[in-house]
């Protein structure tokens, strides 16, 4: 299991370098300043927030979300625990 976390991320720091004409004839993936970190397969939000806001526009395209109603400070290692139970459960099928 490959854990990443990304604290202040910002979609605009990550494709910051990226030019978007130049992106069509290369892999966007490699000119992107998160280049290693690795498709993710889940995203854990909680206070209720169920969007992006931009997070790892790349690597989160066919990542399923599970939300936690509490907010950051009351956020539990069981919530952690239930999120990969969820996503156990789930039938994974990268957009096919």
């Amino acid at each position: 299991m490959k854990v990443n976390l990304l604290v202040n991320y910002g979609w605009g720091w990550d494709l910051n370098q990226l030019k978007f004409a130049d992106a069509r004839k290369k892999n966007i993936s490699n000119n992107i300043r998160s280049f290693d970190v690795s498709r993710v397969d889940l995203i854990i939000r909680w206070g209720g927030r169920r969007r992006l806001s931009g997070f790892l526009p790349v690597q989160t395209i066919y990542s399923d979300f599970y939300v936690v109603e509490e907010l950051w400070p009351d956020f539990k290692a069981e919530h952690f625990y239930q999120a990969l139970n969820w996503y156990n459960e789930q039938d994974i099928t990268l957009g096919g």
